[in-house]
């Protein structure tokens, strides 16, 4: 991925109305993020900028290079993919649970998986970038601690904790990856094998109180 840099003396008129800078900034990121949808691993600014109906220019008077843009464009991805993990309720059985969690991401990787490339590509190559998926997968399994803590709480500390890397590792984005695109499962199939998954770690760590 290349980083295109634009040489700042050339900005001699920037944009300084705030409600129109932030009209401009938000058609920016939409049109590189709708690019990203369509599978660009790296979309170029000539292209942001005709979708977004502005110039190249102007795209890097709001973004120093195209890698500080990518990076707004992977935190509204992120955002919209991994928002908070609501809880499901005390009265859900351990399978309810174990379901609704393989659902929720199956279905929201099912709709990361077009932009994957981006994100994987990404996330080597910006250290901003890399931290925050960071942050999200922590987050993810910090939730997962919680939606499965009747399951875990007896378990001995070290052995808790792998049971939760187990369920983290499953229901990561890069299995759903391995499941729909090398094992080329369909999406139905794909989610079966999560359950199977998750509900092995689950059921392992039972066995073991």
């Amino acid at each position: 991925m290349e980083v295109e840099v634009l040489n700042r003396q050339a900005l001699s008129h920037p944009v300084v109305n705030g409600n129109r800078v932030a009209r401009t900034r938000e058609a920016i990121v939409a049109s590189a993020l709708a690019l990203v949808e369509t599978g660009e691993a790296a979309p170029i600014v000539r292209d942001i900028a005709r979708m977004a109906g502005v110039s190249a220019r102007t795209v890097f008077q709001h973004f120093a290079d195209t890698a500080e843009l990518y990076v707004a464009v992977l935190d509204r991805v992120l955002a919209g993919e991994f928002g908070g993990m609501s809880e499901p309720g005390a009265a859900l059985s351990s399978d309810g649970r174990l379901q609704l969690a393989v659902d929720r991401a199956a279905d929201r990787h099912e709709r990361l998986l077009p932009m994957w490339t981006f994100v994987e590509a990404l996330q080597r190559r910006s250290a901003p970038a890399a931290d925050m998926i960071a942050q999200v997968y922590a987050t993810n399994q910090a939730n997962l601690a919680r939606w499965f803590d009747r399951e875990l709480a007896s378990l001995p500390a070290e052995q808790r904790g792998r049971v939760l890397n187990a369920l983290a590792l499953a229901l990561a984005p890069e299995s759903w990856v391995v499941l729909r695109q090398r094992l080329g499962l369909g999406v139905e199939r794909a989610r079966d094998e999560l359950r199977f998954v998750v509900g092995a770690a689950i059921a392992g760590a039972a066995s073991r109180r």
